[in-house]
């Protein structure tokens, strides 16, 4: 008898004190998902989570979702959380922003990079770029294929000429120089482009246009003059490029080129995974305005890597 009122006694309390943590436990949770910020958290698996942050325990962090109610998080699956309102919108809905907004397919916009971010990009695994902002407006990069022929390294200025209340509606500046050679396949061949160009709109919306000067230089030898001479062309580019970004994962973009008589370039779009990285896919064409000829279809398949930042 002793036994069973000391266990009904136990079970009592317990009962009590599981309620009490219950009503203790919502009472909070019910009183965070009105007062707390909104979180976006980024998983390990590419997924993401936004709600707010009701609970943390230093082993799992405790979400809690319009959709979804409470999600309990361990903290080994995630890989960032950020405060929702310093990431951009998009159709009413928090995206994590473009984590490459200093280049198109290959041509540059003016949006700047800060101090220390960089990124590698791949196109096709074939040919490779990559760059580096020295300060929040000065960069250098370098580009070349497997095969390092040819090799180019460039130097850009970039910065932002105006703001709009609404940070929307932003003008960018930028300029720069590109040059190098064919490296052990012609040493005495230099290739370059000089350009400026301004950038409008955000780094998830915006369209740039730039114009420069193309130059080739070769070397060769003239059996007239028995020496060694060079021989140099140049030409007039132009470009203009777009980005709109369309949801959390993905952008309408297109690139074309014109080039003396030659018009290159095409649409595609930009895929978003997570916060660093970027997929470009599009379909190229050409055209040559004297020949009044050309063709289009050609895939081209780039993937992007940001380093350094948020």
């Amino acid at each position: 008898m002793k036994y069973g009122i000391v266990i009904l006694f136990f079970t009592c309390v317990a009962n009590n004190t599981a309620f009490a943590q219950s009503e203790e436990i919502a009472s909070s949770v019910n009183k965070a998902d009105t007062t707390q910020i909104d979180y976006i958290v980024e998983l390990v698996n590419n997924s993401i989570i936004t709600g707010k942050k009701v609970s943390d325990d230093g082993r799992e962090v405790g979400i809690m979702t319009t959709d979804k109610g409470l999600i309990l998080i361990p903290k080994y699956q995630i890989r960032t959380m950020s405060v929702a309102s310093s990431m951009p919108t998009v159709s009413g809905k928090r995206v994590f922003p473009n984590p490459h907004p200093g280049r198109y397919y290959y041509s540059p916009s003016g949006i700047p990079m800060k101090k220390g971010e960089g990124y590698i990009q791949s196109i096709y695994y074939l040919a490779f770029q990559a760059q580096y902002a020295l300060t929040d407006n000065w960069s250098i990069g370098a580009s070349t294929p497997l095969w390092a022929a040819p090799f180019l390294v460039n130097v850009k200025y970039t910065k932002l000429l105006g703001e709009s209340d609404d940070k929307k509606q932003n003008l960018y500046f930028a300029t720069g120089i590109q040059a190098g050679s064919l490296s052990y396949i012609d040493p005495g061949t230099w290739l370059g482009v000089g350009y400026a160009g301004l950038t409008f709109g955000n780094p998830e919306s915006n369209i740039t246009i730039n114009g420069g000067v193309l130059g080739v230089s070769s070397r060769y030898y003239s059996w007239t003059w028995d020496q060694y001479s060079r021989e140099t062309e140049t030409r007039p580019a132009i470009s203009i490029c777009w980005n709109t970004r369309v949801s959390s994962t993905a952008s309408f973009m297109g690139e074309f080129w014109y080039v003396g008589n030659l018009v290159v370039g095409g649409p595609g779009m930009r895929f978003y995974s997570g916060r660093k990285n970027a997929i470009d896919i599009a379909l190229l064409g050409a055209y040559n305005i004297d020949w009044g000829g050309g063709g289009f279809g050609v895939p081209f398949v780039s993937w992007t890597r940001k380093f350094g930042g948020k």
